[in-house]
């Protein structure tokens, strides 16, 4: 080894490097590769220079913890969203004149396609779904995405100007799910609707269906996680007193005892 080839590894650069490696998950050995150097002289730069001791300590710790965090979010179980795109060909209209942006052609698709190409209200499938306004026209409802539904032209007729939640609830089709539906789908709009289409190309990948996913809890993972942090109650051998010779034996994880 040549003389002072440790004195870099001291450095803010080099220590920085250090934690970088163990943060990456590498081994001792793997460090000490890149190093240049045998693993026995890595121990002994650790043991003589606190700097570089902790250096790969604290790299070692964050992804640990976070192999800690992922292995609880499996054992617990966790929700996502799966995000579906497909290419639209935009058609979208011109601004109108009182500065609101008018439904688009993509952002009528993608409703229409949130909804299964249903009627929103009574569930019945057509491809000849009408815009209905959430909140009437009459009472400045505009044409927007945050303020359309996808509704056969039955509904739409009946539902007219009144208020969307009253009206629907007093008919005979009314289903709780279809309105969960309907909420969540305007909170989305709501929430993500300006950043779902940009503008540049006719012809892009938009969003078309965002569903919300659960992964059920993972057995395996809630066992491993008992084990280790609760040995004295979740280990699978367990000492078991008894007045007289006696011999624990364990099989399969089950203890068995033999007089």
């Amino acid at each position: 080894m040549a003389k002072g080839k440790y004195e870099y590894w001291l450095t803010e650069d080099g220590l920085t490097l250090l934690e970088g490696w163990a943060r990456d998950g590498l081994t001792d050995e793997q460090i000490a590769e890149n190093l240049d150097i045998r693993r026995e002289t890595l121990y002994a730069w650790k043991n003589k220079y606190p700097n570089i001791s902790n250096a790969l300590k604290k790299g070692k710790e964050v992804i640990d913890r976070q192999v800690e965090n992922a292995l609880l979010k499996r054992a617990l179980g966790f929700e996502y969203e799966e995000v579906t795109k497909e290419r639209i060909v935009d058609t979208g209209q011109a601004q109108r004149h009182d500065e609101w942006q008018e439904l688009t052609q993509e952002e009528w698709e993608f409703a229409k396609k949130y909804f299964n190409h249903e009627c929103c209200y009574c569930g019945t499938i057509t491809s000849k779904l009408t815009k209905d306004h959430v909140k009437p026209l009459q009472d400045d409802g505009k044409l927007t995405f945050d303020n359309v539904l996808p509704a056969c032209q039955s509904c739409n007729s009946s539902k007219k100007d009144k208020e969307m939640m009253s009206w629907y609830q007093a008919t005979s089709f009314y289903d709780q799910y279809r309105m969960s539906k309907i909420h969540s789908y305007l909170n989305f709009v709501i929430v993500h609707g300006q950043n779902l289409f940009r503008k540049g190309g006719s012809d892009r990948l938009v969003v078309t269906k965002v569903v919300t996913k659960m992964v059920a809890p993972d057995t395996t993972a809630q066992i491993f996680w008992l084990k280790n942090r609760k040995p004295n109650e979740f280990r699978d051998k367990r000492d078991i007193e008894h007045s007289g010779s006696s011999q624990v034996i364990v099989i399969g994880g089950e203890d068995l005892l033999e007089e």
